[in-house]
């Protein structure tokens, strides 16, 4: 077998044990959007001042959002985020998931753009860092807000596959999904996730 086929073999082989879950439906991933964006209001509806919402999610494209192996990649995203907190009072943990994928939410003793700045060290030099979504909200009055990348100066986050901007790549559909699984699976296996 040549080289080249065997790295398809294993890049097949890695693929089919990452993403070996539950098949999410459309409407499947529509009723957890409305869900966490529910539970997003609820708790910061019950935030007290100085506290911002941390929403964790992984960002997987395709139709497999969860598997044993996504479950422990999301479990040490959390713990480094956890970490990251350095020590930053927790006071509510929620827990969301099923077929759209595992879900945290915590509400944290730090105002939002600290708490941006605090979780973003986790996408930014963790291996498995580029798989997080480390979401910040936070409360003005009735008015939520989502802290962005750029607002504590980071560059908004790079594609997986050309290191172009990544909601770009994911508007204009650039990277089939298995590239984007390939290049996920790639990433837990060098991590010594799998």
């Amino acid at each position: 077998m040549s080289d080249a086929a065997n790295g398809i073999q294993t890049a097949s082989a890695l693929v089919s044990r990452v993403f070996c879950g539950p098949e999410a439906q459309l409407p499947d991933m529509l009723d957890a959007r409305e869900r966490r964006a529910a539970m997003q209001r609820t708790l910061l509806a019950g935030a007290r001042d100085g506290e911002s919402l941390l929403s964790i999610t992984l960002s997987i494209p395709g139709p497999h959002k969860t598997s044993d192996v996504l479950e422990r990649v999301f479990d040490e995203l959390v713990d480094q985020a956890v970490d990251a907190l350095d020590g930053a009072a927790v006071r509510e943990r929620t827990s969301l998931g099923g077929v759209s994928g595992p879900e945290l939410m915590m509400l944290v003793e730090l105002e939002p753009l600290e708490l941006k700045r605090r979780v973003s060290a986790v996408e930014e030099t963790h291996p498995l860092g580029r798989l997080a979504d480390l979401d910040v909200l936070g409360r003005t009055g009735d008015t939520l807000f989502s802290v962005q990348r750029t607002e504590i100066g980071l560059a908004p986050r790079r594609c997986l596959i050309c290191d172009g901007e990544a909601k770009a790549c994911a508007r204009s559909r650039a990277h089939t999904v298995l590239e984007m699984q390939e290049k996920i699976a790639e990433i837990i296996s060098q991590g010594g996730y799998i």
